[in-house]
């Protein structure tokens, strides 16, 4: 199996685990709230990336990377902003719909694109215009699918996939002198003395009850959404173009509506359904090579 195949089969998994992301948040939070969710779950992939960094038999441990001075500030940034994400998204999934939601993080491709390109006054091809014109007529349809009333869950997920882009350029940049499972690592548990704070003193305390109803939606979201769906999207962007990984990242909210239909019993509206193709094509199409070959070099999906 050559690399590209490869890197095509990692992202497909990807897609598939993540698309499962917004609905297991949503069932946990019939008994916990968002915050300790959020807590809890990146906590445990905290433990599941610090278990990796051991290593093997085959493979040397991680450890000594935490020693990089260099990588510091880079992997400081990129907590940060990536702790802002998760409390956006966290907190946006209990006023929204999983469908919603998966859809409306799709739209880091179009902050993206204003951020690296359009910010940065490079020549805009008319594929880029289009693209971006797409994706704003698709938010309005999923964003208003009756009426002109704003949810508040949306709107947290717009600002979500606002920050995304943001967290990710600080990724790259730490991921150039630390390992993935070293960043993952680093960006999981630095971000926890600050998430339980905010746990404590805003969110309705633990119990037990709530704690064993919710252990294997927090398993699973920690271990398999974001733990080993991270993995396969590094190693996808091992192997694969930044045009063929923003195009095909449009699986994922596709995968969550499927899901959430069957899981939820969300039944899109018609706008909504009517908005996915606007969104999706204008994904794709803001992600095209310019004329002279530059492609969207920091466009990366919400990881």
């Amino acid at each position: 199996m050559n690399q590209q195949r490869q890197g095509e089969l990692f992202l497909l998994g990807e897609s598939i685990l993540w698309g499962w992301f917004p609905i297991v948040t949503l069932l946990t939070y019939r008994f916990l709230a968002p915050l300790w969710t959020m807590t809890i779950s990146i906590a445990v992939a905290g433990v599941f990336f610090g278990f990796l960094m051991f290593g093997g038999r085959r493979r040397s441990s991680r450890w000594p990377e935490l020693r990089r001075r260099e990588a510091w500030a880079d992997l400081a940034w990129a907590s940060f902003y990536t702790m802002l994400l998760f409390i956006l998204l966290f907190v946006g999934l209990a006023f929204t719909t999983a469908g919603n939601a998966a859809l409306l993080l799709f739209f880091q491709l179009f902050f993206a694109f204003l951020y690296f390109n359009l910010l940065r006054g490079e020549a805009i091809g008319w594929a880029h215009l289009v693209g971006a014109a797409l994706m704003g007529v698709g938010a309005i349809m999923v964003i208003f699918p009756d009426d002109l009333s704003l949810n508040k869950g949306d709107i947290l997920i717009l600002l979500a996939a606002m920050v995304a882009p943001i967290a990710n350029r600080y990724q790259q940049r730490a991921r150039r002198r630390v390992h993935a499972t070293t960043l993952l690592f680093v960006r999981n548990v630095s971000s926890l003395p600050i998430l339980l704070l905010l746990s404590c003193l805003y969110a309705p305390p633990l119990t037990m009850p709530d704690l064993a109803a919710t252990w294997w939606l927090l398993l699973i979201n920690g271990v398999f959404l974001m733990g080993l769906s991270k993995i396969f999207w590094i190693e996808s962007l091992h192997r694969l173009s930044i045009t063929k990984i923003s195009a095909m990242a449009a699986l994922s909210p596709l995968f969550t509506m499927i899901f959430a239909f069957f899981i939820l019993n969300e039944v899109p509206r018609n706008w909504q359904l009517a908005g996915v193709l606007p969104i999706l094509v204008g994904g794709i199409l803001i992600t095209r090579p310019t004329k002279n070959g530059k492609l969207l070099s920091d466009c990366r999906t919400c990881h």
